[in-house]
């Protein structure tokens, strides 16, 4: 897991679209980035179960206290395009020790605006409502 953290690190470096971002929740911060698939490698896509593709693309998410102790709970979500149209997400929890990240895939269409809803639920707290948008391209495969 940490290979694919510091894949999605990098490419959130070297891409400024797909720059990490956080949203703060009280003592409670949501971390989220938006990658293509072709940017994991083969292999570290393999072990994860996520599939590679040019129009491909993974939303993680990390919930995290301020002290940076990593928090358990349940995400839900959509993207709506332009259009209206509304894909739910599946996320999946993948730990690694004391991490805990929570993965959705993704497929769009080039130059597609997708916002994303979603929702983050932690016991004895009030769901958290995390929204942004991102225009999505297909990269040119590799």
């Amino acid at each position: 897991m940490m290979c694919l953290l510091r894949v999605l690190l990098l490419s959130a470096i070297a891409f400024p679209a797909a720059a990490e971002q956080f949203r703060s929740f009280d003592d409670v911060d949501v971390h989220y980035v938006v990658v293509n698939t072709l940017f994991l490698q083969p292999d570290v896509a393999a072990r994860f179960g996520l599939v590679r593709g040019n129009d491909r693309a993974i939303v993680n998410l990390s919930v995290l206290q301020h002290d940076g102790a990593a928090l358990l709970g349940t995400v839900t979500g959509v993207t709506i395009n332009l259009l209206g149209q509304r894909v739910p997400l599946e996320f999946k929890v993948t730990r690694e020790g004391e991490a805990v990240y929570y993965i959705a895939e993704l497929r769009f269409t080039d130059q597609d605006v997708l916002r994303f809803d979603l929702t983050v639920d932690l016991p004895d707290r009030a769901p958290m409502r995390l929204e942004f948008q991102q225009q999505m391209y297909v990269e040119p495969s590799r």
